[in-house]
């Protein structure tokens, strides 16, 4: 276990926020570990909406991974969550939906990392890059121990986005488009319907 510092590192300093929260570690898996400290130092800044997890997922989260941040002086961030939009809600909630189809160990876990990676594909970056990971390779690190299916349908090494756009695509009969998010298309009310 490395030093504990202090206090939490500034908002844009993700590796000392990584190691923050690695130096609190509690009793779990360490792969997992890794990965909500990834994605927890990248996404946490920017606010709880960009973590897409609502407060009591998000405190089982801290209370089994992180046990004692917020008591240690991991700052809750100043803004309230802006509910993404109905069409954006409607495809981070088919993503979510389609990953947790191809769950592989059945666990609560497998429940935030959807609701995360769902989130973060309605960001404009590479998914490994706006999960906070170190490259793809631990992308698919992530997919084949949680995702195990879904990993073994992308043989081709496919990007994971544009993979789980073109699934849902081809799931829904329609024809896979090359947009890499779903709000470049221009076809939004044929893949999710009028809206209001």
């Amino acid at each position: 276990m490395g030093i504990l510092h202090a206090a939490p590192p500034g908002a844009g300093d993700t590796t000392r926020l990584y190691r923050w929260l690695t130096d609190r570690q509690g009793r779990c898996n360490v792969f997992d570990a890794h990965l909500f400290a990834c994605i927890l130092a990248r996404r946490w800044p920017a606010g709880p909406g960009a973590l897409g997890l609502d407060d009591r997922a998000l405190g089982q989260l801290l209370d089994r991974y992180f046990p004692g941040a917020f008591t240690a002086g991991l700052p809750v961030p100043d803004s309230s969550p802006t509910p993404l939009p109905p069409l954006l809600r409607s495809e981070a909630d088919d993503i979510a939906a389609l990953l947790l189809a191809h769950r592989t160990l059945g666990i609560e876990e497998e429940e935030w990392l959807a609701t995360l990676i769902a989130r973060a594909m309605l960001d404009d970056g590479e998914l490994w890059r706006d999960l906070g990971l170190a490259g793809p390779s631990h992308l698919a690190a992530l997919m084949e121990r949680h995702f195990e299916s879904l990993a073994l349908l992308n043989a081709t090494g496919a990007r994971w986005k544009a993979f789980l756009y073109r699934f849902l695509c081809a799931r829904d009969g329609l024809i896979p488009c090359g947009a890499p998010v779903c709000r470049d298309c221009g076809a939004e009310a044929v893949c999710f319907g009028a809206g209001d």
